[in-house]
């Protein structure tokens, strides 16, 4: 007997058995390393589906989105544990956060669902994350910065010139010192 499709709350999307036990082992690894008090979130579009692209992946090394992202915040990997890494990327206040908290089936994530997760985010920004600053990353979530200034967060949304960073553009530590400033600010 086939079991119905019930929509994931991590993406929205119809999820299977299997597509529940992923998000629900996500969650758990990204709760492992959320820090008590959020001093800055990055927000970007979609949660890698490589696990070794995701930060908080207890599956080997930082490539992809994860390696970027320590790079532009001068966190050192070589030669550490991943444990290490992720101990000071939380120590430091930081938390990474996608709006499709699901890996999709490659390509760029539609306009559609990451629209369709925003609310429900926001939310969790509002009354779990509460951090002192919301970076976002990446021109798929562009169009969010508005709606997230425009929202009472009572946060600041940094952003390079206006726009999301671009985690490849950046220099190393340069992201980390960008948000030291208030001239990433919104």
């Amino acid at each position: 007997m086939e079991q119905p499709l019930l929509p994931c709350d991590g993406c929205g999307r119809p999820a299977s058995a299997e597509h529940i036990g992923r998000r629900l082992k996500r969650l758990e690894e990204l709760t492992r390393f959320r820090p008590i008090h959020v001093q800055a979130l990055f927000l970007s579009a979609e949660s890698p589906a490589d696990p070794r692209e995701y930060l908080y992946s207890s599956e080997g090394g930082f490539q992809g989105e994860a390696a970027r992202l320590l790079e532009a915040l001068g966190i050192e990997t070589a030669a550490r544990p991943a444990e290490a890494v992720r101990a000071e990327f939380q120590r430091r206040g930081f938390l990474l956060a996608h709006l499709l908290e699901c890996p999709g089936e490659g390509g760029r994530p539609e306009k559609e669902a990451l629209e369709g997760r925003f609310g429900p985010m926001l939310a969790r920004i509002r009354r779990s994350f509460r951090p002192k600053k919301v970076a976002l990353l990446g021109a798929e979530v562009a169009a969010f910065a508005a709606p997230l200034a425009a929202a009472g967060l009572e946060t600041e949304i940094a952003l390079a010139g206006g726009r999301p960073f671009e985690l490849a553009a950046l220099r190393p530590g340069e992201l980390a010192t960008l948000l030291a400033s208030s001239a990433g600010a919104l």
